[in-house]
């Protein structure tokens, strides 16, 4: 009993601190159900048709948009049915039909769901899987660029015979916009967060955040030279860090929004984790997937197109560890 109480207080600590690792706001879906009976079909049966509808329009969101939470829905399902108004913001029946010749109901129901309370709830379930939260301290960095295109060369055949490959070569930086979102996503999931930089001294250069800004300046990832060596220089460390986060977020030209009027600005995000344990094997990964950002300026539509995105990454990022109770 006291094991199961440990295990209860465990996972109760880790949602309360999981509740604000993302924006709330909701996100809208809409399902089918059909709910056969026998007999005379009563207002219990109608009430489950609606509650097994809502499931499933949830259900469905998570297959569509958020398929690294699928195995935590299906841990977390039977609670979830149970309390699923706790999930969601709103709900309506659109429509519903009663075939009585078939003895088939048919409801179809809207619902916004409160993503933010939602995956938080899955995170939290994946990691405390079988009770099997490490005690372990879990220490990560990550470097994450915002990229601008500097120059694009076509491929073409030269006047002396010669095939020119196209290159893309990239401004590259680091963002307080990125590192912020990024940071308080991974610390609200119960991880230790170290700046990159600060882990250049202990890492004698090994990780050396200038080379992960050229290597994507130059490409869409790292050389093998500074994964290995940045893998290599944490590893060594006295009080290890864990996991290595790197990835890029491409900013597109700002266009205007035909229904607001405001500046809009498409991010391009790829993202993925790294274990240092295991010699830099990719344990999650995002992307590339894209985000809009909106805003009255182009520089305010950009700098909230690079949060939602980072936002977004670093929950996808999340879930991914949490369905392997990491």
């Amino acid at each position: 009993m006291a094991f199961k109480s440990l295990r209860k207080s465990s996972f109760m600590l880790l949602l309360a601190a999981l509740c604000c690792a993302l924006p709330t706001h909701a996100v809208e879906s809409k399902s089918t159900f059909t709910y056969t009976y026998s007999g005379r079909l009563d207002s219990e049966e109608k009430a489950d048709a609606i509650l097994q509808a809502k499931v499933k329009a949830i259900e469905t969101w998570i297959a569509t948009s958020q398929p690294y939470q699928e195995r935590n829905f299906s841990l977390a399902k039977d609670d979830i049915t149970e309390n699923i108004d706790e999930y969601l913001l709103s709900s309506a029946v659109v429509s519903k039909d009663n075939n009585k010749d078939i003895k088939q109901y048919r409801v179809v129901v809207r619902v916004d769901i409160n993503d933010t309370k939602l995956l938080n709830y899955l995170t939290a379930v994946g990691r405390a899987k079988d009770g099997s939260m490490d005690d372990e301290d879990q220490y990560i960095t990550f470097v994450f660029v915002a990229r601008e295109l500097a120059s694009r060369t076509e491929a073409k055949d030269t006047a002396s015979g010669d095939f020119k490959r196209a290159k893309t070569l990239w401004q590259a930086t680091t963002t307080s916009e990125i590192d912020i979102a990024v940071g308080e996503v991974f610390a609200d999931a119960n991880y230790y967060v170290i700046e990159a930089a600060l882990l250049e001294e202990d890492t004698a250069g090994q990780l050396d955040v200038n080379n992960f800004l050229m290597d994507y300046e130059q490409g869409d990832d790292l050389t093998p030279g500074t994964k290995r060596d940045a893998i290599r220089g944490l590893k060594s460390l006295e009080d290890p860090v864990q996991y290595l986060a790197i990835g890029t977020l491409d900013v597109d030209e700002h266009v205007t929004d035909d229904v607001t009027g405001l500046y809009k600005v498409p991010v391009s995000v790829t993202a993925k984790i790294l274990s240092v344990k295991r010699r830099g094997a990719t344990m999650a990964s995002i992307g590339p997937v894209q985000y809009l950002g909106l805003g009255p300026t182009p520089i305010v539509a950009k700098n909230n197109a690079l949060k939602l995105a980072a936002q977004e990454m670093a929950a996808g990022l999340i879930g991914q560890l949490s369905s392997k109770s990491i």
